[in-house]
């Protein structure tokens, strides 16, 4: 199942809005879709908090440490896989594309 992180080193670039975008239309299509919330600012963990849709489920990361083992406990039980990312060079977004297929 692919992984897609939305990265880019500058805010506000509309990583947050295209992820909820893109998921949002894969789980309508009826694929199993995780977002991963990497980002501190957490909109798209906000807006998941507002109910439910159906096949998509929003987490929220610890940190780097963690994301290598949230993105690898998601692949299994889902189509796709969309990490949200902070818009900073640093080593959660290092680690996040280094296991993203794109």
């Amino acid at each position: 199942m692919p992984v897609i992180a939305f990265a880019n080193p500058k805010g506000g670039t509309a990583k947050s809005t295209t992820a909820l975008i893109l998921s949002t239309t894969y789980a309508k299509s009826g694929a199993p879709v995780c977002v991963i919330d990497a980002d501190p600012n957490r909109a798209i963990v906000e807006w998941g908090s507002g109910g439910g849709m159906k096949n998509l489920t929003v987490v929220s990361t610890k940190g780097a440490d963690e994301i290598i083992d949230e993105i690898e406990k998601a692949v299994p039980n889902h189509a796709f896989v969309i990490v949200d990312l902070e818009g900073t060079a640093n080593s959660i977004v290092t680690n996040t594309l280094a296991v993203a297929d794109y």
